[in-house]
């Protein structure tokens, strides 16, 4: 059953409206996307998640004075990103379940057994083809990996300016630059300033400026 607006936090996301899958599918979630990802995460087997540690040595290697990128959890990460099967994408990084776990089947095993320099030619290879999953798992990644608290941790204690690093900013940034303004926003917007279209802004002469002491 669809949750109605303002009611309770939707099975897989943001507290709004969501649609049941059906051929072609639907918006699994219509507004921001859940704090901390997927109540429900994407499961993944055994043999995926081995791929995905893999992956995660493979973008961030392994250095003795940080955490294994493999030894973090990204496995659990990744499941509460990726859109479930059967709805369509809606939130960075675009990535269907579906899809997702295709291609880690697809590199599969003999992925995870290849020396680290075999990995990063396959995973070059990704890049090279433009293999949307190349983007996706490179996103999880690197965002899942420096949001784990051992690794906040680390960069406190080996980065000489992140003495005082806390962790990610805000949930969600700046919500007024990411989401589409509409007449309210740009009317309270224009309390405190202007606001101009892009198609009314003309050059100022400066031509005649001159600089005097």
């Amino acid at each position: 059953m669809n949750n109605a607006l303002g009611e309770k936090p939707a099975p897989f996301g943001a507290p709004e409206t969501t649609v049941e899958p059906g051929w072609g599918g639907g918006f699994f979630e219509t507004g921001r996307p859940r704090l901390g990802g997927l109540e429900q995460p994407v499961q993944f087997n055994d043999a995926q998640a081995a791929v995905l540690n893999a992956l995660a040595d493979t973008i961030i290697p392994p250095h003795p004075d940080w955490p294994n990128a493999s030894e973090v959890d990204l496995v659990a990460f990744c499941g509460r990103y990726i859109t479930p099967s059967g709805y369509k994408n809606k939130h960075f990084p675009f990535a269907d379940a579906d899809s997702f776990t295709a291609a880690l089947d697809k590199l599969g095993q003999a992925f995870v057994d290849a020396d680290p320099a075999e990995r990063a030619k396959a995973f070059e290879a990704l890049e090279k083809a433009e293999d949307p999953f190349f983007e996706q798992i490179r996103a999880l990644v690197y965002y899942g990996y420096y949001s784990r608290p051992e690794v906040v941790i680390a960069i406190r204690k080996n980065v000489p300016a992140g003495k005082d690093y806390h962790g990610p900013p805000l949930p969600y940034g700046y919500i007024q630059s990411l989401e589409p303004w509409d007449e309210t926003t740009l009317a309270q917007a224009n309390e405190n300033g202007s606001y101009l279209e892009t198609e009314q802004v003309t050059r100022v002469d400066l031509s005649k400026l001159t600089w005097t002491k």
